[in-house]
This record gives C-alpha cells, structure tokens and sequence, in this order.
C-alpha cells in the first residue's frame, strides 16, 4: 500500500499537471509539472515515467466525477432515465476540463483512443440499454451521443445549455406509433 505522502505527492503532481496543461497545452515540459507541484524530478518519475502517462492518469482523473454519475444512472431501473441522467450530466462539464480532456486527447495515439474508451465505457451501457427498452432510437450510435453531449455543452450559458439538451433528449427518443 503507498504512503501517505507518495499519494499526497501523486496528488500534488496530477493538479499540477492539470493547472499546467490548461495554461498551455501538453507541450508543457514535465520539469515545470514538478516545479509546479513542489518536488524534484526523481519524485516526479517514481510516479509517472513519461509525459504520455502523465496523460493517462489526468485523462483517468478527468473522467472521475462522470464514472460518479454512471455509477447513480446504473442504480435507475428505466432505461431511458438512466441514460437521460448520463446526457444531461456529461453535458455539463466546465468549460476547462472540456477544454483539457479533448487537449489531452490529441495528445498521442493511445491518450486518443483511452479518450474513446472512457466516453464509451461511461456512455455504451445507457446508449445501449435504452435502444433495448425501445426508448432510444436505434441509429443512433454511442459516437453521435457523444457528439449531441458536446453541442449541448458548448451552448452559451446555462439556460441555453438546459434547453439544448432538452431539444436534443427529445430528439433522440422514440416515438411511440400511432
């Protein structure tokens, strides 16, 4: 089990990370991460061995509080609730942390492709679940959820942003025949 103090350390350097990649992009060297995080680059590489796992702890980070929501939608019996709570609460995240996972993503390859593999993992399952109740349209994919989330969450201010996902929860629902 670590100590208290590699994990506080481990901390120290993600946030720090995270202030520096958002100032100025991942071209930021990771002598300044440590600088910024107060230890020296032994401390540093125990943690991270290069910048690109750097990346995958912050995109991992990054993703904690929509892993939070998809654990409280997986607690809701109707399909189509479930996944409407995944919607509307990935479609608000702040503007930074937008910002900094897609800037993280376009990072290398591989920050890329975990960038998909965290957006499937928390949307698949509720995409997939309310296309089997017959509440979500079929052609839709996780991809174009993806992609209405991001709309909806770059909408201006926060009643535009309501009325966004609105409009576009509606839009993805069945419609019941008549």
């Amino acid at each position: 089990m670590p100590r208290s103090d590699q994990l506080r350390n481990r901390q120290r350097l993600l946030e720090a990370a995270r202030e520096a990649f958002t100032e100025a992009g991942t071209e930021v060297s990771l002598a300044e991460v440590a600088r910024r995080a107060g230890v020296g680059p032994t401390t540093l590489y125990r943690h991270f061995a290069t910048k690109d796992d750097v990346v995958a702890a912050l995109l991992d980070d990054l993703a904690t509080g929509a892993r939070a929501v998809a654990q409280r939608a997986h607690g809701i019996p109707d399909a189509w609730e479930a996944f409407a709570l995944v919607f509307r609460e990935g479609c608000v995240l702040g503007d930074a942390e937008r910002a900094l996972f897609d800037a993280l993503a376009r990072h290398s390859p591989a920050a890329g492709e975990q960038a998909r593999r965290i957006t499937a993992e928390l949307i698949e399952p509720f995409v997939l679940g309310a296309q089997h109740g017959g509440t979500l349209r079929p052609d839709v994919t996780v991809t174009d959820v993806a992609a209405f989330m991001r709309l909806a969450d770059s909408s201006g201010p926060p009643d535009a942003r309501a009325t966004a996902v609105t409009v576009l929860l509606d839009g993805l629902r069945t419609r019941p025949r008549s």
